[in-house]
């Protein structure tokens, strides 16, 4: 426990990169000048806006590794001691901010009453539609969600060194390439966006999950054999 304890607060010690940095990027450069568009026009705006904090966290986790994991096994962290520490960082950090955006949603739909404009920003419909609960939820998934896809990434890269990133993204490109053809040629897009809009935002937050499930437990089985 206290070598788990140990690489937590080896992540605490770069709060500018976990905490800082992207709430001020969110709240500064991206809320502050949507805030300044709508404040010229009457018209309902609603921004993409808060996809920066998420866009944030994905960089992060392919950041960690490097950051932090020659360091944690210079000092005789095991490696499941150090996904695990980790883990419990992602997770907080995932947690508090998810409480934060929530918060902010129910400021600017009950409160602010859009900031004084028509800027929707924080309150969004579709993913604003359901209970707090669930859309506490959508909020932490999608966050952990891209902070292990970035971090399995970045686990590949350490474990298959630079060829290995080459062949991974040639082969996602290329099922990308294949997926989008075969659901052209055969007319399936209309089915596919059909389907997504039947569900809301919850339940995909919910199924999405064993994904995350799964980079995880990847990034677990690429560490233990990767080389630093």
């Amino acid at each position: 426990m206290n070598r788990i304890s140990s690489v937590i607060h080896i992540h605490l010690k770069n709060k500018h990169l976990w905490i800082s940095l992207p709430w001020f990027i969110l709240l500064v450069p991206v809320f502050g000048t949507n805030i300044l568009i709508a404040s010229f026009t009457k018209t309902p705006i609603y921004t993409g806006g808060l996809a920066s904090i998420y866009i944030f966290m994905f960089i992060v986790g392919t950041m960690t590794l490097s950051d932090t994991l020659p360091f944690a096994l210079g000092f005789s962290v095991r490696r499941i001691d150090y996904f695990l520490g980790t883990m419990i960082m992602v997770v907080a950090i995932s947690a508090a901010s998810a409480m934060a955006l929530l918060l902010l949603s129910v400021v600017e739909h009950d409160l602010a009453m859009g900031w004084g404009t028509a800027l929707h920003f924080f309150d969004l419909p579709y993913v604003n539609d359901g209970s707090l609960i669930g859309q506490f939820w959508i909020y932490f998934s999608a966050m952990i969600h891209l902070y292990l896809l970035g971090f399995v990434i970045s686990s590949l890269y350490y474990r298959f060194g630079r060829k290995g990133m080459y062949i991974f993204f040639i082969a996602v490109f290329l099922c990308f390439s294949l997926a989008g053809y075969l659901l052209t040629y055969f007319n399936q897009w209309g089915v596919i966006f059909g389907w997504l809009v039947q569900h809301s935002a919850f339940e995909l937050a919910l199924w999405a999950f064993p994904m995350t499930v799964g980079y995880a437990l990847l990034s677990l089985l690429l560490l233990r054999k990767a080389t630093v």
